[in-house]
């Protein structure tokens, strides 16, 4: 996705619109030092916002600390964007989902983002409610990943998402 992000940006350069990137996508599995790299680079050719998909075998084996740095060196190589890391909470228990949002408000991202879209379920109304009850105010929600209809994404917005993530926009919005 790093391949279009300049022609992106110069195509929508006169506009009100913002360009963001993926990093490590989809699997967050890139080493640190690709990460920081991807992360510049996206930078430099106009990306004001990054979706960064954290290292969920790192976070499943119980290295958070690998997580924290690893976000903390991206975040600051990267200051004066918007942060969004996906967590990919189909691979997560009820107590890593509370972990995750607790080590992301800690590290001072700015949003938690649900889904890559790969993952075999995407965002659920219940997982969006929980987050939003413990974000504190410090920590922005996207709810991602099968968010398909009106209704679905209304419900997600209902439970407190700030942003939504869906490949259905335009179906969304007129109703088709």
């Amino acid at each position: 996705m790093l391949f279009f992000v300049k022609r992106v940006y110069q195509n929508l350069k006169d506009s009100n619109l913002k360009v963001c990137s993926v990093i490590s996508f989809p699997l967050g599995s890139d080493r640190l030092d690709i990460k920081v790299l991807q992360s510049i680079k996206a930078i430099e050719d106009g990306a004001t916002e990054l979706d960064i998909v954290w290292n969920i075998s790192a976070f499943k084996s119980k290295d958070y600390k690998y997580i924290q740095t690893e976000l903390s060196e991206v975040k600051k190589n990267t200051e004066g964007v918007i942060h969004k890391v996906i967590i990919e909470t189909a691979y997560l228990s009820q107590e890593e989902k509370i972990l995750a949002i607790n080590l992301l408000k800690d590290l001072g991202i700015e949003f938690l983002k649900t889904s890559s879209g790969y993952a075999p379920e995407g965002a659920k109304v219940e997982d969006i409610k929980l987050f939003k009850s413990l974000a504190d105010n410090k920590i922005k929600i996207k709810a991602s990943g099968g968010i398909k209809d009106y209704e679905t994404a209304l419900k997600m917005i209902q439970a407190g998402a700030d942003r939504l993530g869906t490949s259905a926009g335009i179906q969304i919005v007129t109703g088709k």
